[in-house]
């Protein structure tokens, strides 16, 4: 496994493109690694470009400090990683969920380094981001603490999910990340408006960070943006093949010298793709559960703290 030292730490790469043109892809939070990129998004540009990836700080096999997770971090975790590379030139970036939050951020700070944004459900910080987050994370980090959902794994889930399980626990409750988040500056609309590079945004029509993509198809002066039918936040595992084929095409249609613009679309993913529908109504069940289990538990032992995570 390829490795390499940049801002301190060791952080675990793969390299898999044949082209010059480079495109960093940064996968999400918690429980995700670069392999969710590596199967899903590499293969449509791995022919044709130099394709990065790598694992967050504290993510799969990059090294896991017990504090830096501030976004500043992150971004400046980034740029080492592209120095340490020798990769000068401007970067195209395609970030998934937080790792959109990532390059929108390099973006606004080093606009000279990206040469072009791939948002694929992408989070940004506006007042109050950090700290919905942060109670979001906490009560994940509740749910995956609880001896069901212990057994349940144990019995059913793989030996990844189990590692996977285990690192979003060890994030969430032994190190700063968390109280990081909560210190998330917004990135305001003036700041959005001055992203002037060429951007995809794709996201599902059942996201629950749905609003993030209206911000953005309303102040991003390039942003070609794409709603995905039948599709909740997990639109890269629910239709993989059609965010791939928008992603190859973009970047085709970028090679072509093609003007992107302001625009919107609604795309209907492939037959045996989409039931975000399903997903989602799943995944807001669960978290009423937790929600309900966990004020159950701080009503019964009087902890306070207990019930003030997500959603009270």
């Amino acid at each position: 496994m390829p490795y390499l030292e940049a801002n301190g730490l060791r952080f675990h790469y793969q390299r898999p493109g044949h082209g010059t043109e480079p495109v960093v892809m940064i996968h999400g939070m918690l429980v995700d690694n670069l392999s969710s990129l590596y199967y899903t998004t590499a293969p449509a540009l791995s022919d044709t470009m130099d394709v990065l990836l790598y694992d967050l700080r504290g993510h799969g096999r990059s090294e896991r400090p017990l504090t830096g997770y501030r976004l500043e971090e992150a971004v400046g975790d980034l740029l080492a990683v592209l120095d340490m590379l020798g990769i000068d030139q401007p970067v195209h970036i395609l970030g998934n969920s937080y790792g959109g939050t990532i390059g929108l951020a390099l973006a606004h700070k080093h606009p000279e380094r990206v040469a072009g944004l791939v948002l694929i459900e992408a989070h940004f910080s506006v007042d109050g981001w950090g700290e919905e987050l942060a109670k979001d994370l906490e009560l994940a980090g509740f749910g995956l603490d609880a001896d069901d959902m212990q057994k349940w794994l144990d019995a059913h889930a793989g030996r990844k999910i189990n590692k996977l399980a285990d690192q979003a626990l060890d994030l969430i409750g032994k190190t700063s990340l968390i109280a990081d988040l909560r210190a998330v500056p917004p990135l305001r609309p003036d700041d959005l408006r001055q992203i002037e590079c060429p951007t995809i945004a794709i996201y599902g029509e059942y996201s629950d960070v749905i609003d993030r993509a209206h911000d953005l198809e309303a102040l991003l002066p390039r942003c070609e943006m794409y709603f995905m039918l039948d599709c909740s936040h997990s639109a890269l595992m629910e239709a993989t093949h059609t965010v791939r084929d928008l992603v190859r095409d973009w970047f085709a249609r970028l090679r072509e010298g093609a003007e992107i613009t302001s625009r919107t679309h609604k795309v209907r993913v492939r037959e045996s793709e989409g039931s975000g529908a399903d997903h989602r109504s799943k995944v807001d069940m669960y978290r009423a559960e937790l929600i309900r289990r966990r004020d159950e538990l701080a009503a019964a032992t009087g902890d306070k703290a207990a019930g003030s995570g997500a959603g009270s």
